[in-house]
Formats: structure tokens, C-alpha cells, sequence
């Protein structure tokens, strides 16, 4: 698996993006650099062993139904719980695990990656500052996750503006941003480098 930061540009015409977590695995297929297939599965089971099985299913399930010239996922981000890190590190194995069955190129990508190239970077000062005026004495955490959702939103808009897709699950929204920003950045049309 590559790292975007030290990819070659690959000649693909259908690009797959997969975000997966411990709840759901959602995907979206680029082809001739627009997205024109996209979804979640629900990740079902008891515990997060289960779970672990139950994405690897549901991701070989995919890939079987789409044959893509390469995967963007998203690559393993710091989390503050460990317990919530060690979940989605399960999760993100079974993932990996399919992909690597199936023989299919992949290339991690960071969440700041794809964001900031749909122009959704992190808030900077003035909209921290414009948020909590907007919402006095608010906690810490409640600015945080207003943020978080804010931004979610904002991914959704730029599909909604930019091609006319109506979404409203922010899984969609990430598993798009994922497949846009490689389409975008990382993937060539002709057999001739850029």
C-alpha cells in the first residue's frame, strides 16, 4: 500500500473510495473523474470481533461487485481513546485484508489530504472566533464537535454544488472526498506521466 504523499500518478479510469469504520463501510466509484456510484453497508455483529468479520465480507463484497483500478481509503488517523483507536484499527485491518486479496492498488490517504483539497481545511482563527460568537460560553468539547459537523456539512455542500448530489450521509460525503481527491491528485488518463 502507498501513501498518497509518495504516489505516482496511476492511469486508472475507475477509482474506488472506501471509508470504513466500526459501524459502517462507505464507498464511492469515480469513473472518467466524476463519481457515479455510491453507498454504505452496515456493519453488523455482537462485538467488535464480529464486526472485524463483518466488514472484511462486506468490503471483499465490494470490490467483487466493482472491478476499480485502484482504492483511495482513508488512512489511520491519531484518535484520542485508545479504545476507540483499537477498534478501528480492527477495522481498518479487515478492510486492508480484502483489498489485499483481491489484488487491488491502494493508496492511504489523510483526512487533511482530501479535505483540504475540496477547500474544507480546519477552521483558522476568524471562523473559530466568528463560531463562538455566534454561540457564547459553549464547552470545549460542544465547539469542537459543532466544528466537526460544520465541516461534514461542508463536504456534503461541495457535492451537492459541484455535481449536483444530494447526500446526507457523511460517510458518502468522506468515501466521495476520498475518491475525488484521488481522481484528482493522483490519477492520470493517458499512459503518458505528467
Amino acid at each position: 500500500m502507498a501513501v498518497a504523499s509518495d504516489a505516482v500518478k496511476i492511469r486508472a479510469d475507475l477509482v474506488m473510495g472506501i471509508d470504513a469504520s466500526t459501524k459502517v463501510i462507505a464507498f464511492s466509484i469515480y469513473e472518467g473523474g466524476v463519481p457515479v456510484r455510491w453507498g454504505t453497508y452496515k456493519i453488523n455483529g455482537a462485538d467488535i470481533y464480529e464486526r472485524m468479520l463483518d466488514t472484511n465480507l462486506k468490503a471483499e463484497a465490494i470490490l467483487a461487485a466493482y472491478e476499480v483500478d485502484y482504492v483511495a481509503i482513508e488512512a489511520a488517523v491519531f484518535v484520542n481513546s485508545p479504545d476507540v483507536a483499537v477498534k478501528l484499527a480492527y477495522v481498518y485491518s479487515a478492510t486492508m485484508l480484502a483489498l489485499q486479496r483481491a489484488g487491488v492498488k491502494t493508496i492511504a490517504v489523510t483526512p487533511m489530504q482530501w479535505q483540504n483539497h475540496l477547500g474544507n481545511g480546519t477552521f483558522k482563527k476568524a471562523e473559530k472566533d466568528a463560531l463562538k460568537a455566534e454561540f457564547p460560553g459553549k464547552s470545549v468539547s460542544w465547539y469542537s464537535n459543532k466544528t466537526r459537523l460544520i465541516r461534514k456539512q461542508r463536504t456534503l455542500d461541495y457535492f451537492k454544488n459541484k455535481y449536483g448530489i444530494e447526500i446526507t450521509d457523511d460517510n458518502v460525503g468522506d468515501a466521495l472526498g476520498l475518491a475525488e481527491f484521488a481522481t484528482s491528485r493522483l490519477t492520470r488518463v493517458s499512459d503518458v506521466q505528467e
